[in-house]
């Protein structure tokens, strides 16, 4: 991601270099000035060095200010971009995603986790302006006494060693600290989606247990954390000190031995703050540099994710019955199927195949789904099961012009949705549907698939919120508002069987009978399994 805002950083680099030379030389010229000032026995030298001091302070410093935007924007444009391209991934493995990533992972995936990882390209440009003001300054101590130059290599040299044990232990904690932040996320997202039904459970308490104990674990990982950032940070400021302490203490000696000038010990302590100031700027490299490793191999590891099914196909113009041939459910154009299944599970799977969100033998008319263009199946065919509802005004939910969503609202029964959000289609929704209720929720997601007039509408118990009129009346009104379309319904209720033009009859995961309802309820396997009585 960096790669993309190379010319951005590449100016930025140019910038804090030559601004870190400007400063790292400041001292050396000055010092020149001082030694001219002792031998002249006056000011009078410094008048002719003022105005190309001060000039080249504030042009290094406007210099320096067009290095640290171009970082900046940089790291910026950087977690922006990678954010983006998290999003694009999403899109791209669709449910290769589901198993593999927690929603409490995904959280810090597209918040912490980009920050961290551009942050450390902004560190990088102060990290390179401190190599280079260090490489610079220590040519030219070195130049004034080579004792001098070595101390001032060796230190910041000695400084990195010192630093590293606690870098590694830092690298170590951040590494612990980010899966514990993932499982507490994961736990309090949980909770907001379920809080009613642990209030109906009475599951408050156990699971305040939890949350306290897992936020404890936290804690404590924090605490390691900050630990051994204390000791990098105590580093920063202690051992930038005492090298200039070290510098200083020779220096000095150097003078009174008469072996380098009091101005030379002047260029020598300034160029020496001027490194210990910015040898801070290394440790804070290492320091960002492992915690966006840390980050980095969380969103390296999502971007290894892939899609479950296969995307080559490219076959398009698909028409026809849709076939699974693990259960021999077949789903025939034009007419409402009614799946009937003792267990959820295979008629669930097989609709899933059908609607191609897992690679198998499943058929489109004469060709296989899997080699058919996935963008073609997903407009043609529409898999409604528990669907997200996110937090948008109901008419971006319906995803319709007003008419059409309206008209699906009235054929889902869901024109309570519609007044209980004040009649008014821009009215908002909250993420997950929370501010409607659970029956609310399933007819506002049928309703969205109705408005997307898709041409198969695979469904799973559409209705299994609903009280038995309700559902009566929705089997028949989606029975007519989808007249001539491909519609297929998993559920085991006589009111929808009753509008099914063809029911299928799954038992062990395999289709034992087809026909209509009255022609299976004979069957007494199926009518033990159909038995709920239907109202007058």
């Amino acid at each position: 991601m960096a790669r993309t805002q190379t010319a951005r950083i590449a100016l930025g680099f140019a910038s804090l270099s030559i601004s870190g030379t400007a400063w790292i030389l400041l001292p050396w010229v000055i010092s020149r000035v001082i030694d001219e000032i002792v031998a002249a026995g006056s000011a009078e030298p410094l008048r002719a060095w003022a105005v190309p001091l001060i000039a080249t302070a504030l042009a290094s410093s406007w210099v320096f200010a067009v290095g640290y935007r171009c970082l900046f924007a940089a790291q910026t444009l950087t977690r922006v971009g990678t954010v983006r391209r998290l999003t694009d991934q999403l899109n791209t493995a669709g449910t290769g995603v589901r198993g593999r990533v927690s929603p409490g992972e995904m959280v810090n995936l597209s918040t912490e986790d980009p920050f961290k990882t551009g942050l450390f390209v902004f560190q990088l440009g102060f990290g390179w302006m401190g190599l280079v003001m260090l490489a610079v300054g220590t040519v030219v101590m070195w130049g004034l006494h080579p004792a001098l130059g070595a101390t001032a290599a060796g230190g910041s040299i000695l400084i990195g060693f010192v630093a590293g044990p606690a870098l590694s232990r830092l690298q170590h904690h951040q590494i612990a600290y980010r899966d514990r932040v993932a499982d507490v996320t994961d736990m309090a997202s949980d909770v907001v989606g379920g809080l009613r039904v642990l209030r109906g459970l009475g599951g408050e308490r156990r699971f305040s247990e939890r949350y306290r104990a897992a936020s404890a674990d936290l804690r404590d990982t924090g605490y390691r954390v900050a630990g051994a950032d204390s000791w990098i940070q105590g580093l920063r400021i202690s051992l930038p000190l005492a090298l200039i302490a070290a510098v200083t203490w020779i220096g000095a000696r150097l003078v009174l031995a008469g072996t380098i000038t009091v101005g030379d010990l002047s260029a020598a302590f300034g160029m020496t703050a001027l490194l210990a100031v910015h040898s801070g700027s290394l440790l804070a490299l290492a320091q960002a540099y492992i915690t966006a490793r840390v980050s980095a191999r969380r969103l390296t590891a999502f971007f290894a994710t892939r899609s479950d099914i296969d995307l080559t196909g490219d076959r398009t113009g698909a028409t026809g019955v849709l076939h699974d041939p693990e259960t021999g459910l077949t789903i025939e154009t034009g007419r409402l199927t009614a799946v009937v299944s003792a267990e959820g599970g295979p008629a669930t799977a097989a609709l899933e195949r059908l609607a191609r969100y897992e690679d198998s033998p499943a058929t489109w008319g004469t060709a296989p789904l899997g080699e058919i263009d996935v963008d073609e199946v997903r407009e043609g065919i529409l898999l409604l099961g528990e669907d997200h509802l996110f937090a948008q005004t109901l008419g971006e939910t319906l995803r319709a012009e007003p008419e059409r969503a309206l008209r699906a609202l009235d054929t889902a029964c869901a024109a309570d949705v519609l007044s209980s959000l004040g009649s008014d289609l821009d009215a908002e929704v909250a993420a997950g549907g929370r501010n409607l209720s659970g029956g609310q929720r399933q007819r506002l997601r049928l309703a969205r698939a109705l408005a997307a007039e898709p041409e198969y509408l695979l469904a799973f118990e559409p209705t299994a919120a609903v009280d038995a009129h309700t559902e009566s009346l929705i089997a028949r009104r989606v029975a007519a508002a989808r007249e001539g379309r491909t519609t297929a319904v998993v559920t085991s209720s006589p009111l929808w069987l009753a509008r099914a033009d063809r029911v299928a009859w799954l038992v062990d995961g395999k289709v034992r009978a087809t026909g209509t309802h009255a022609e299976l309820a004979g069957e007494p396997g199926f009518r033990r399994l159909t038995s709920r009585q239907e109202p007058r």
